[in-house]
């Protein structure tokens, strides 16, 4: 994968990261991510550090969504939005 493809990713989980923060679905499954101080406006960072920092994006939301109830995120209501946003598209 391409350093630009990688930035891209590591941009698109990072905004998965904050609508969940934003949507109050957070308890420290972001820290490891966030004690390495890399963000995706990084891009004079390594392309190794971009992929560390998608691992632990990917292993935080791994975590999130193993340890929590799914209904209970179904229910959040910013989730509840997308959600049926998504449904009516599919329409």
């Amino acid at each position: 994968m391409h350093k630009e493809e990688l930035v891209f990713l590591h941009l698109t989980l990072f905004h998965v990261k904050r609508f969940l923060e934003d949507a109050g679905i957070t308890n420290g499954y972001f820290e490891e991510y966030e004690a390495m101080g890399i963000q995706p406006v990084h891009i004079h960072k390594s392309k190794n550090e971009h992929k560390k920092a998608i691992f632990l994006l990917c292993k935080g939301l791994n975590e999130l969504l193993g340890e929590r109830d799914h209904s209970d995120l179904l229910a959040n209501p910013r989730l509840r939005e997308v959600i049926n946003l998504v449904e009516v598209q599919a329409h």
